[in-house]
């Protein structure tokens, strides 16, 4: 399926051209993630019943909502641009009618993503790039303090990494790359093509 094909069994808009970004200190205007990416990383992974999957710079929700009716968990969009979160909240009424969300809830929430507090619940984190290294490593900091109060696995999944979120990841954190998924029919050689999961199991220190 292309991605309108996708957003149709959704019940959901996100093929719209982007509109009414603000440009701001740290954080890159938001993309789609498109849906072939999104089939190639969770054709990798298998999630379970108990996991809460967390977007940070989700936009209008679309991989939210893939991954709600995917495996059926709780998801959460985090974006600081009202307007896409008022088109979100629009898709998460429409899909809605179609979904029962009582088991598996979706939210969003309009903050800025390093003012999300992590929920023990929380563990799988999805990033496409949205901001500069200074908020990402603000955000896996926390999320890493979160899972030594409350020791749990965790994923963090980057689609169109920057080298920087991967040194770090790799040399500064005790998270291990368990995938890196190249995105296939490129026409030219993109080395930031590609989606790299990450995984934390055990209860450890950072520096």
């Amino acid at each position: 399926m292309n991605d309108q094909q996708y957003d149709e069994l959704l019940h959901i808009q996100t093929t719209e051209e982007q509109k009414n970004f603000q440009l701001f200190a740290n954080y890159y205007p938001y993309e789609p993630t498109p849906y072939t990416v999104l089939d190639l990383c969770f054709d990798q992974i298998e999630l379970e019943k108990k996991d809460c999957f967390v977007d940070f710079g989700c936009g209008k929700g679309r991989v939210v909502f893939y991954v709600n009716y995917r495996y059926h968990i709780e998801t959460l969009g985090i974006e600081m641009n009202k307007s896409y979160v008022q088109d979100a909240l629009q898709n998460k009424a429409q899909y809605s009618k179609e979904h029962h969300l009582v088991a598996a809830p979706v939210n969003f929430l309009n903050i800025k993503a390093e003012q999300y507090k992590i929920k023990p619940t929380d563990n799988i984190f999805f990033f496409f790039n949205p901001f500069s290294i200074r908020i990402f490593r603000h955000i896996i900091r926390h999320i890493w303090k979160s899972q030594q109060l409350y020791p749990r696995k965790i994923y963090v999944i980057l689609y169109y990494p920057s080298f920087e979120y991967i040194q770090f990841l790799r040399d500064e954190t005790q998270f291990k790359m368990i995938k890196d998924i190249l995105v296939p029919n490129i026409s030219v050689y993109n080395m930031h093509e590609r989606v790299l999961i990450f995984e934390s199991k055990e209860k450890s220190s950072m520096e």
